[in-house]
């Protein structure tokens, strides 16, 4: 069997107040070109359909525009779990009536995890769950994290299922290897606990011939080849300028399995650029931006500026400049009435600044004071 596998769409995000649903059209577009020309089996959507639990209409025509293409014109099974951004009831509306039309939609936790049969492969569809509800559904008193919701889980379809198939897990979750560095994460993942750890170790996984991730945004394995994030559809964040968005086909046997890439090709890239504001008023991009400036002097107004080279500019820091605290400038008032302004002000420059005036600017500031003691005195 030939599965694509994918995830976090976040229909009807909002990224630094940019819209990316025109965005995710045209990622979307060439995931249903995905389907027809890449011989696929099978497509599942492993969470986070949506951005928010209330999507607006616009992200709702969309999925269903997809969807709609996948499962009827195509004649493609879908399998889709709600993430931690989804609403779990809303997601799963209408489940009952899609499954005969071959859309697999888990929204809400089950006493029993939902298995999906497909061409003799066992589709095991475990939705994302908060650890206490969890606990009051399955009235198990002991668990209090989300490793041992999966674990609880977990052990419930290994102790019925035929580890002789092909069985395959489609979860939402923040799986590790050991630690929190052996994965990488970006800023536009949102906590999937609060007050309890959210990571579950890959040991657990462990059994399943694949495992077919969401929740974390860059496409990347886990400990395992077949214990995979596809990653989100779109770069959402600044921190996930470098990913290079993909689908995972994989071809599922029980003798192996094999995955390979299919890239998207953005409508409009998101990228840092890092240079002087100079240089970069000579340049210009209908990308996403988020600006690095290496100039150690404030530009007025630099953002308006830049936006009418960069229309989509998304963001701007400066890359050189210091944090000064007040603690940094301490002067007594014996320094204060012995000093010069002049020198004060040189002091204050080289405190803020990290660097000492030049003979020249240090000449102008001194003319500039005695002009304007000179002018004070004239109006007295």
């Amino acid at each position: 069997m030939r599965v694509l596998h994918t995830a976090d769409w976040h229909l009807g995000k909002i990224v630094n107040e940019f819209s990316m649903i025109e965005d995710q059209r045209h990622a979307l577009e060439q995931l249903v070109e995905a389907v027809k020309t890449q011989n696929i089996d099978a497509v599942i959507m492993a969470g986070d359909l949506y951005d928010r639990s209330l999507p607006p209409k616009e992200a709702v025509a969309l999925a269903d525009e997809v969807l709609t293409q996948i499962v009827n014109e195509l004649g493609i099974p879908v399998l889709a779990i709600a993430g931690n951004h989804d609403s779990s009831e809303r997601l799963e509306y209408g489940s009952r009536l899609f499954t005969q039309n071959n859309l697999f939609i888990e929204g809400t936790l089950k006493h029993e995890t939902r298995k999906v049969r497909i061409d003799g492969v066992n589709f095991y569809l475990m939705p994302f769950s908060d650890p206490a509800f969890v606990r009051e559904k399955m009235q198990q008193p002991d668990i209090r994290t989300m490793e041992d919701a999966a674990r609880y889980q977990i052990e419930a379809i290994k102790s019925q299922w035929n580890p002789a198939e092909l069985n395959v897990l489609i979860a939402h979750a923040y799986v590790i290897n050991g630690d929190v560095d052996s994965v990488e994460t970006s800023d536009s993942e949102r906590p999937l606990s609060i007050g309890t750890a959210e990571y579950i170790p890959v040991g657990l996984l462990e059994g399943f011939d694949y495992v077919a991730l969401g929740h974390l945004h860059k496409p990347q394995k886990v400990k395992e080849a077949f214990i995979r994030y596809s990653g989100s559809l779109l770069k959402y964040s600044k921190s996930e300028a470098n990913h290079v968005k993909q689908l995972t086909v994989v071809d599922l046997q029980k003798s192996s399995v094999t995955q390979e890439p299919f890239y998207f090709e953005p409508l409009r890239n998101m990228r840092v650029i890092r240079d002087s504001f100079e240089a970069l008023l000579k340049q210009r991009s209908d990308d996403y931006i988020f600006f690095e400036l290496t100039d150690s002097d404030i530009i007025f107004d630099p953002m308006n500026q830049l936006r009418k080279k960069f229309p989509n500019a998304m963001g701007l820091e400066y890359v050189n400049r210091h944090v000064t605290t007040v603690t940094d400038i301490a002067l007594s008032q014996s320094d204060l009435k012995s000093k010069k302004l002049p020198d004060l002000f040189a002091d204050f420059y080289e405190n803020y600044t990290h660097s000492t005036l030049s003979s020249d600017s240090r000449s102008l500031i001194e003319r500039e004071f005695n002009d304007a003691e000179r002018s004070t005195h004239e109006t007295h």
